[in-house]
């Protein structure tokens, strides 16, 4: 599991840079697979483990995972744009209402509501709901310090709910068919299969949070019960099927939507087989911790990297892609080492109760 969440950390990276260029499963659908891990893992600990003695516990350890991070990056971030005058952020708050402007200082400085920015808009300079957050007199996207970030609001909104739904496994079933029904009335209204309601609104990507918890509930045990040799013999084909699957995604000519159906669901009924890939081997995990960071950190790094390649004259966008990948996961290292190490002692506290820790402990967490 820890090689898939890297390779599609990357294949954000790859989106972002090299937009031109079919590069493993691109953004969108990368950032979905991540829903469902989500929803296998956060089950795990909190249906099967039963790490956390309280809900509180809970609630400030997966914070805790996310927010340290966030903030160095964000700092770096935010430092870099004022530097450099990017009059496209600076223009945000100068002509945005007020009421906009608080909510881009609250989601930047807290995470919370971060996705919810892409769905206002202004309109005579008022703070108004949207269906296009393009179609707005201010674009408030602009405003964020680190735009890939709107998925963490969605994911704090995940282990908001987490907690109440994963233990009641009809309420799984019950949420997952009425998220799906909501996209495919999006669908027929028109704009559901248009950005942000394609892959950025929490209710109706909520069916694949579901679908992992569900992958997690369902097959894990069924795979834990074949033997040792079968366990290994399956967690070892299942992840090389879908690392193989990811990179050559874009080589299967096949229409896009028949490709991402398959893709999903392949991912939510392989991903125990990649689970149990981890739990028996402890570079998966570290290489797994590279993801969070790498997803963070790789907009920095590529406005860095164009500054460089401009500055000595180099525009080959393949290139600025590889270039922003390697640094990014040399960053993601230091972050990790810097920033996410020392926090994860605190975050350890907050285990109170559970299993002992496996091979991979802490490592299972997104």
């Amino acid at each position: 599991m820890g090689l898939l969440r890297t390779l599609l950390a990357l294949s954000v990276v790859f989106d972002h840079a090299w937009p031109d260029g079919a590069v493993l499963v691109g953004g969108q659908i990368a950032v979905q697979c991540f829903y469902i891990m989500s929803g296998f893992l956060i089950s795990y600990i909190l249906v099967e483990r039963r790490s956390y003695a309280s809900l509180r516990a809970f609630y400030i350890n997966r914070y805790l995972r996310l927010y340290p991070i966030y903030f160095v990056v964000a700092i770096l971030s935010l430092v870099a744009i004022l530097a450099t005058h990017r009059t496209g952020f600076e223009g945000v708050y100068e002509a945005a209402p007020i009421g906009a402007i608080i909510l881009l200082i609250f989601a930047n400085a807290t995470l919370f509501g971060m996705d919810w920015v892409m769905f206002f808009g202004v309109r005579h300079h008022r703070l108004v709901f949207v269906t296009n957050f393009a179609d707005s007199d201010v674009p408030l996207f602009q405003g964020q310090i680190i735009h890939p970030a709107w998925t963490l609001g969605v994911e704090l909104t995940f282990y908001l709910v987490a907690p109440f739904v994963l233990p009641r496994r009809r309420l799984i079933c019950l949420l997952l068919i009425l998220s799906v029904v909501l996209r495919l009335y999006f669908v027929d209204l028109g704009f559901g299969t248009h950005d942000p309601w394609t892959y950025r609104f929490f209710p109706t990507e909520l069916a694949l949070f579901l679908f992992g918890a569900l992958a997690h509930q369902v097959l894990l045990p069924v795979c834990k019960e074949f033997s040792s040799r079968g366990q290994i013999l399956g967690a070892n084909s299942g992840t090389l099927f879908l690392i193989l699957l990811c990179t050559v995604y874009s080589l299967i000519p096949v229409d896009e939507i028949y490709k991402r159906v398959f893709l999903l669901l392949a991912f939510g009924c392989v991903v125990p087989l990649a689970f149990l890939f981890q739990l028996r081997h402890r570079f998966d995990g570290w290489i797994g911790n590279l993801s969070y960071p790498i997803y963070i950190c790789h907009t920095l790094v590529l406005w860095i990297c164009t500054f460089i390649l401009k500055y000595i004259g180099v525009a080959d966008q393949r290139v600025l892609a590889i270039l922003c990948a390697v640094l990014s996961i040399a960053f993601a290292i230091c972050l990790n080492w810097l920033v996410g190490a020392p926090f994860e002692s605190i975050r350890s506290r907050w285990r109170s109760r559970g299993q002992p820790a496996e091979r991979v402990g802490a490592k299972t967490d997104i």
